[in-house]
C-alpha cells in the first residue's frame, strides 16, 4: 500500500486512475525478506506504468493467490512491451522501443528482477486483458502461511 501511496501524486498529475484492484488480507500470507526492497520493486513497476500510460489512463495493482502462491500484479493501459522486447527489458540500460519518448535510464526493470530473485520470486510479462497495456506478474515461491 505504501508504494501505491508514494506514487499517487505522479499518477494524479497525469490524471491516471491508480489503485488496488484486489488485495489479500495481510494475515493470510507473509513474504520473508526486506520490506524496503519489496517496496522498491513495486515502486519501480508503478513508476514505469505511470510513465508509459497515457494521460487519463488506468493502473491496477493486485495481490492474489494462484496455486497457493502469492502473486503481485501490476497492469496498465499504456502501449505495453512488444513480445520481442520482453526478454531484454530486464537487461541493465536497455529501453524498449515505445510509441512515445520517456526519460529514464533503463535500470528500473533490472532492479525489479534482482529484488525478485533475492526474494524467491519469478517475473512474467504479458498483455493486460482488461486494460490493454503491460501486465507484470511477480510470483513469490518463498512465503509463509500463519500457523493456526
Amino acid at each position: 500500500k505504501l508504494a501505491v501511496t508514494d506514487l499517487l501524486p505522479q499518477a494524479r498529475q497525469k490524471q491516471i486512475d491508480m489503485g488496488l484492484a484486489q488485495l489479500l488480507d495481510n494475515s493470510e500470507i507473509k513474504v520473508p525478506g526486506q520490506p524496503e526492497a519489496l517496496r522498491t520493486l513495486l515502486r519501480n513497476l508503478l513508476d514505469n506504468a505511470i510513465k508509459y500510460s497515457p494521460s487519463g489512463g488506468q493502473i491496477d495493482v493486485s495481490l492474489t493467490l494462484r496455486n497457493g502462491r502469492p502473486v503481485l500484479t501490476v497492469e496498465d493501459s499504456g502501449p505495453g512491451i512488444a513480445e520481442a522486447d520482453r526478454g531484454r527489458v530486464f537487461d541493465r540500460f536497455y529501453r524498449a522501443k515505445q510509441t512515445h519518448a520517456e526519460v529514464g535510464s533503463g535500470l528500473g526493470m533490472a532492479i525489479v528482477q534482482v529484488i525478485a530473485k533475492r526474494h524467491g520470486a519469478t517475473l512474467s510479462l504479458g498483455r493486460s486483458e482488461p486494460l490493454g497495456g503491460l501486465k507484470v506478474e511477480v510470483q513469490f515461491d518463498n512465503f509463509l502461511r500463519p500457523t493456526l
